[in-house]
């Protein structure tokens, strides 16, 4: 702010900012978009979340991470992964950090396995619904099949 007394629009819309980011971790732009879609205008808003950002309360490359570890665990391919946090408005290279830390330890083969397995743990599914499944979370058709094949003891081609 320019002057030592925040104005009376900032004041409310950093009440509002912080509300906003107590239920759930948010980006700087999904924290702007919010006080934007309250009526807050754009100068204000951009002081508030760097204000939030100041306080720690917004963090892009915590958000990213912890997003990418949550759809990860879902079973979600690192493509997916990647198109849902781009959609989160996360500034690139947290988006690359993210996607990094959560791929080092297991790959969309091994994630896409993981799936199967819960899937089978409650019945046999017909192999048509896994692979929608699978498809659903952004793996790739040529993973759908060697994990599909390999859940059903297909023999391999080669």
């Amino acid at each position: 702010m320019s002057s030592s007394k925040p104005s009376r629009e900032f004041a409310s819309a950093l009440a509002a900012a912080i509300r906003y980011t107590r239920a759930h971790v948010h980006s700087r732009q999904e924290v702007l978009q919010y006080l934007k879609r309250l009526g807050v205008s754009d100068g204000v808003g951009r002081e508030v979340v760097a204000e939030c950002a100041d306080r720690g309360l917004v963090d892009d490359r915590a958000c990213a991470r912890l997003w990418a570890e949550h759809w990860a665990k879902l079973g979600y391919a690192q493509a997916a992964i990647h198109q849902r946090l781009t959609e989160k408005a996360l500034h690139a290279t947290a988006i690359e950090h993210a996607i990094n830390l959560v791929t080092r330890d297991s790959d969309d083969e091994a994630r896409a396995r993981v799936v199967v397995a819960r899937h089978l743990s409650r019945g046999r599914p017909p192999r048509s619904r896994l692979a929608r499944a699978l498809a659903s979370r952004g793996f790739d058709p040529d993973v759908i099949e060697r994990v599909l094949d390999k859940a059903f003891d297909v023999p391999s081609s080669n």
